[in-house]
């Protein structure tokens, strides 16, 4: 296997960041909307992105980014990182590149002083995620917006229950509707 490299926002190559870019273009062309028609950026900089790459040469092969952000749900304030734009550009598909990033960067999060972890997918990557360490939660609720005014969001989410305040607060994440801005 190749070696996973992480990047934190700064330190990330030009050259990779624009490959990245390009694909969430193609992928993801919603993400590129209104007022980030033109972003350069793959999360806002205040969210200390880490980017989890296997690269050959010049070439990325696969991509893995975490966030870092503060949640508030059912009362509790928790440290969380998102674990999101997950690819693995289509020739180099098939060979383990894909999961091999998020393993990296879930082990990134086992080893920092986060109360949980969270990403969103499409139910039947349930599996693959599931062999990286992360629990699927299908009966839980996301919604984007907030108790006033709110939309279901049909992505499965997984996470990942850290500290002692994230495994106490495990059965809130599953009982009540978790408001998010937007999924990541």
């Amino acid at each position: 296997m190749r070696k996973v490299h992480p990047y934190h926002y700064r330190q990330l190559p030009e050259l990779f960041k624009w490959q990245i870019l390009a694909f969430m273009k193609v992928e993801w062309p919603f993400i590129f909307s209104g007022p980030y028609q033109f972003t350069e950026d793959t999360y806002p900089p205040e969210q200390d992105p880490v980017h989890f790459i296997i690269a050959e040469g010049n070439a990325l092969l696969s991509h893995a980014e975490i966030i870092n952000m503060n949640l508030e749900h059912a009362g509790t304030a928790y440290r969380v990182y998102g674990l999101g734009n997950v690819f693995t550009f289509p020739p180099y598909r098939g060979n383990g590149f894909g999961l091999e990033v998020v393993k990296a960067a879930t082990n990134y999060i086992h080893n920092s002083e986060v109360d949980a972890a969270i990403l969103f997918c499409d139910p039947k990557m349930n599996t693959f995620y599931e062999t990286a360490g992360w629990e699927g939660l299908p009966g839980a609720s996301t919604r984007i917006g907030t108790p006033e005014k709110s939309e279901e969001n049909d992505g499965l989410r997984m996470m990942l229950f850290l500290s002692e305040k994230g495994r106490d607060g495990y059965p809130s994440f599953l009982e009540q509707p978790l408001y998010i801005d937007d999924p990541w």
